[in-house]
């Protein structure tokens, strides 16, 4: 965040300086005290691990605070179950109440049900959202959010639906929609954030990604189904299973040759859409008369990415503060600002503290996030 005296070029609008060591002190810790607690401990350590990360990142000077509580997290969660459990138990009474009336209306309670389930699902990261922006707090200045997850849930559902209706092809304004629906709910202190994105200027990567990917499918499982027929071709003569077990043993390798290929193929070719869509809503976000940009590069996003997959196979997710440090610095080194915020007119947000919001996002969604 710029103050009124910074000059109204590009530059990062965050810091970070966060130890590696600190990290790992904190999750050593909580790893322990998450094993002899059952798992219960978990709500705590994810506060911990916030609030060093807030603490560590700073703009203009002035670091972040983060004042949400390991107790919040778990009783939201609590609540979470209690809402889900009584709604299980709704509809399973519904069904037997409908019974009588056959089978086709005794199932309706449980369509309802999972359909519940999913809007709560699709609906949980806005609360969460809200949780997070709420307890984080810069210059004293408190972060708010406005809206109705429910809301977000519902919006949320209905696009999905349309991109299946549209074969994928609506994803980028889906994508564009709900985040200008969280952007635009957003507030820091009495200046909201707003965004207008567009999404036709996305539009032509994400086709040009899906031809790619869908093409690197053909080719890789391609090739494997040839090698599948050629070699069940040779045991077309044979009825030992011996044989026939054994060669499609050797077409094993193949296969997870074969999907690792184009995991990464499709990771590379994604790279490019990925940072485009990541410049294009910081591009388009505003709080006040600050600009937000990025000048994010797709081999950025890969490495990031590949990057802390590899930690966290080969160190078996004791990887993960190192993770968390990466991401920590990548966001800072990616998120730039052009032009001023006015601090001598910020004041505090009037918007209600979320205490519990994060619950159903720690219930559905088992709450692995961090930042």
């Amino acid at each position: 965040m710029s103050s009124e005296g910074d000059q109204p070029a590009a530059a990062p609008v965050l810091a970070y300086d966060g130890r590696i060591g600190e990290l790992y002190s904190i999750f050593l810790v909580n790893v322990l005290l998450t094993v002899l607690t059952l798992g219960i401990w978990r709500f705590w350590a994810v506060t911990r691990m916030r609030r060093y990360v807030w603490s560590r990142t700073s703009s203009d000077g002035q670091r972040f605070e983060y004042d949400g509580t390991g107790g919040q997290l778990f009783v939201g969660f609590l609540l979470a179950v209690l809402i889900l459990g009584g709604l299980a138990v709704a509809s399973a009474v519904a069904a037997v109440l409908l019974r009588p009336l056959g089978h086709a209306m005794a199932v309706l309670p449980f369509v309802a049900f999972e359909l519940t389930l999913v809007v709560l699902a699709l609906g949980a990261p806005f609360s969460a959202q809200r949780y997070r922006l709420s307890h984080t707090l810069w210059r004293g200045i408190r972060g708010g959010m406005q809206g109705s997850m429910i809301r977000y849930g519902l919006r949320s559902l209905l696009y999905s639906l349309l991109i299946a209706v549209t074969l994928y092809q609506l994803a980028p304004w889906s994508a564009l929609r709900l985040y200008e629906r969280r952007t635009n709910a957003s507030f820091f202190g009495d200046q909201r954030f707003a965004a207008a994105t567009r999404a036709r200027a996305v539009y032509l990567r994400f086709l040009l990604t899906c031809i790619g990917v869908a093409l690197l499918g053909a080719v890789v499982f391609g090739t494997l189904f040839t090698l599948q027929a050629h070699a069940l071709a040779g045991l077309a003569h044979t009825r030992d299973p011996q044989s026939i077990q054994l060669a499609m043993g050797r077409l094993l390798p193949w296969l997870l040759v074969a999907y690792l290929v184009f995991g990464i193929g499709a990771a590379l070719i994604s790279a490019a859409y990925s940072a485009a869509f990541f410049r294009h809503i910081t591009g388009h976000t505003t709080l006040g008369g600050l600009r937000f940009s990025s000048g994010v590069t797709g081999m950025a996003i890969l490495g990031l990415l590949l990057g802390n997959l590899l930690i966290l196979v080969f160190t078996l997710g004791f990887g993960l503060p190192v993770v968390i440090h990466r991401n920590a610095r990548f966001l800072a080194a990616n998120l730039l600002g052009q032009g001023v915020l006015d601090l001598s007119s910020l004041r505090q947000t009037e918007q209600a503290v979320s205490r519990y919001g994060e619950g159903m996002f720690q219930a559905l969604d088992a709450g692995a996030g961090i930042l």
